[in-house]
């Protein structure tokens, strides 16, 4: 009983490590996203909101 203790503690150890050093390796190019500005932010009308453009997604369907 005490060695299996022992054994899934340690196993646990490593399957943590192991998930540590995977994120550490993903995340060594990102970079932080810049703050919000909330004065800099500007709320559409409804007529604004209708004159821009619209984007298809017909490419990303393929």
């Amino acid at each position: 009983m005490k060695r299996n203790v022992i054994l899934l503690v340690l196993l646990n150890m490593i399957i943590f490590g192991y998930f540590q050093l995977a994120d550490l390796s993903e995340t060594s190019g990102h970079q932080a996203l810049p703050e919000i500005q909330p004065e800099k932010l500007k709320t559409l009308s409804d007529s604004q909101v209708q004159a821009l453009p619209i984007v298809s997604s017909s490419s990303s369907n393929e």
